[in-house]
């Protein structure tokens, strides 16, 4: 048990350095992004046009008509001309480094180590085993998520291979730790 706290907490704070370093040192968390063209213009006009924050979607298919052929066949020609996209809205503005922020990120960085810990507990994998097995969960984390993003919203494709950089090293790097100071049930048995 003191190998999954010891592990998972240190993996936690593995990942949360390597975040940091990603996106503050590399050049990891802007790849894929643009400045917005003419900003003063297009926050007016956003500003106008939306009544709140969220993820704005369009074109939008209105699933309130019901999923009718004519709905539908509406929906797609309309994405078929274009154009096709997203804006994550906030109307207000806020400090970019609040100190929320990155206890928000730590938390769910040392979640994620915990949870590594407690399901390489459970394998009888050696040292390369257990940092292969860490790894891959970075892998497993960015295919998931990332890739879909990609696949299905159009994503930049250089956004996404930066995303899958930044959580295979990541992991790669808990990884060390978790396969040098964790334990397994089956060592525990023995």
């Amino acid at each position: 048990m003191k190998s999954i706290f010891l592990g998972g907490g240190l993996a936690g704070v593995v990942l949360f350095i390597w975040g940091g370093v990603a996106h503050m040192l590399l050049p990891l968390g802007n790849m894929g992004m643009q400045e917005l063209p003419h900003s003063t213009s297009v926050t007016y006009a956003l500003d106008l046009a939306l009544d709140g924050p969220g993820l704005y979607v369009f074109p939008w298919m209105d699933d309130t008509k019901g999923m009718s052929k004519e709905a539908l066949a509406e929906w797609e020609a309309d994405y078929r001309d274009g154009p096709v996209g997203m804006i994550l809205y906030r109307p207000t503005g806020g400090d970019p480094m609040a100190t929320r922020l990155f206890i928000t990120q730590a938390l769910t960085d040392l979640a994620a180590g915990f949870i590594a810990a407690i399901l390489l507990y459970f394998t009888r994998l050696g040292f390369v085993g257990r940092l292969l097995f860490a790894t891959s969960l970075g892998l497993l984390a960015w295919i998931v998520s990332a890739l879909p993003q990609w696949n299905w919203y159009g994503f930049p494709g250089e956004m996404i291979l930066a995303s899958g950089v930044e959580m295979v090293v990541g992991w790669f790097l808990a990884g060390l730790v978790l396969a040098a100071v964790g334990g397994s049930k089956a060592s525990a048995d023995d």
